[in-house]
């Protein structure tokens, strides 16, 4: 564990293979563990309730990732602005962004809140929610959404420290939420008659304990992103607009992913509750090529972007390029790993129900395999929004995947209605959205050359 030594990596100077190792290695460990503490929700209700009850959790995936993980693209945005001030070192114009982001973090948090308690029997009726499981999942919805504000307050924290170069103590959070998450699951399963809203309201402590963390870290760190007086915290109305500027086509692309995966939920749902189930327990597995391709595709963007600001245009490229081969080779070894482990996870998840498990592994099948593509798609996708261009990934994800995955469901699917075909949709439109992304990166980083890049500061 020599490379998390380093409590905070400057991009801008050293060799770039360590620094990017070290910077991605914990936000790998991070989605690892946080998946597999999210795995232990569904395998307590493997054991201590029923498919049904595992099947409750699984019909939310697609709802609370489009309600919340939309919203954390606004701190992607805005942690591409801040990476890029770090590099310039202005720190008056940091400070502004970290308070403004921070403050919009909660009050986005709030608005979730309320509206997704109100809102999510209409999800579940979207959705297509078996009648089984459909009152445990309005359950679990609203208490989830409860934590929205200290969902997004966590992730917009972990933003500045993720721009300031220290991915290693936001792993730590993520460690202690996830083991009273897990001691959480067992002890209120035990006290409580609903497990689902047991499984539920774990989450959400969890969640608030990270957020306390993140604070609490900002608080106290040194440097220029150092949070020194909460008293004094201001929303500025500038650095709103440009984290609006270069968040906002990543909302709407984070919104994308979850929203074309609606009627793909609807459909997996009608195939029955172990089809919801095994769809549920293959997206769990897949977390783990999934942290390989969002950890190297975020270094991509912190590494960029530091350089861009401090005005080291070779290094910008070569990190590109670093960031690109080595996500690739590691992405899809985990991919085939992972892959070839399916029935040990699927066991440990779905216990003995056969048929959940052959769902399962038809997910897996398509999807597993092809994390190769979807690692050039992300770091050539996030080197756009490093470029300044967030709005080109978005226009490729309104094609690639909403677009596509729509004709697709309503053409291909509808003439062959089965598992397979429905599986088959996610490594197609990953390929669109591939090809894609090489050509905006290939025609951003000769612009670059040219010195033509959007100014975000």
């Amino acid at each position: 564990m020599l490379l998390l030594k380093r409590k905070s990596i400057d991009a801008t100077q050293g060799a770039l293979v360590p620094l990017i190792l070290a910077y991605a290695l914990p936000l790998i460990l991070s989605t690892i563990i946080q998946s597999l503490f999210n795995a232990v929700d569904l395998a307590v209700l493997g054991q201590m309730a029923s498919t049904s009850a595992v099947a409750s959790v699984g019909a939310t995936s697609s709802t609370t990732a489009l309600i919340v993980s939309s919203f954390v693209g606004l701190s992607s945005g805005s942690k591409i602005i801040m990476a890029r001030q770090i590099g310039m070192k202005d720190e008056k114009a940091l400070q502004k962004t970290i308070h403004t982001s921070l403050l919009s973090a909660v009050g986005i948090g709030l608005i979730v809140a309320v509206a997704g308690f109100f809102l999510s029997p209409l999800f579940m009726r979207i959705t297509s929610c078996p009648a089984e499981c459909f009152d445990g999942a309005v359950t679990y919805l609203r208490i989830y959404f409860a934590a929205a504000p200290a969902i997004l307050l966590y992730n917009y924290g972990s933003a500045v420290l993720n721009a300031a170069g220290d991915t290693q103590r936001p792993l730590y959070y993520i460690i202690y939420g996830g083991v009273l998450n897990a001691v959480l699951n067992v002890v209120l399963c035990l006290l409580l008659a609903q497990k689902v809203a047991a499984v539920a309201i774990s989450t959400a402590a969890s969640q608030v304990l990270g957020a306390v963390l993140v604070m609490r870290r900002l608080r106290k760190m040194d440097g220029p992103c150092r949070v020194r007086h909460l008293r004094h915290m201001r929303f500025h109305v500038k650095p709103f607009l440009r984290i609006l500027q270069c968040g906002l086509p990543m909302c709407f692309q984070n919104a994308l992913y979850p929203l074309a995966n609606l009627q793909i939920q609807s459909a997996v749902n009608s195939f029955g509750v172990a089809a919801t189930a095994g769809y549920s327990a293959g997206s769990t597995i897949e977390a783990i090529p999934s942290a390989f391709n969002g950890a190297f595709a975020s270094t991509t963007t912190v590494f960029m972007s530091q350089n861009i600001g401090a005005k080291k245009n070779q290094r910008v490229r070569q990190s590109l390029w670093r960031c690109l081969i080595i996500s690739f080779t590691i992405t899809t070894a985990a991919g085939v790993l992972t892959y070839l482990l399916r029935n040990v996870f699927f066991g440990i998840l779905l216990g003995d129900d056969l048929l959940a498990v052959e769902f399962g592994g038809i997910r897996s099948r398509y999807l597993l395999l092809s994390y190769g593509i979807a690692a050039i798609s992300g770091v050539c996708g996030h080197a756009i929004q490093a470029y300044g261009n967030t709005a080109y990934s978005a226009a490729m994800s309104l094609f690639g995947i909403f677009v596509f995955r729509t004709i697709w469901m309503n053409t291909v699917f509808r003439a062959f209605p089965t598992f397979d075909v429905l599986m088959l949709c996610f490594p197609v439109s990953w390929s669109i959205i591939t090809v894609a992304n090489i050509f905006g990166c290939i025609y951003y980083t000769r612009r670059f050359k040219r010195g033509k890049f959007i100014k975000l500061t």
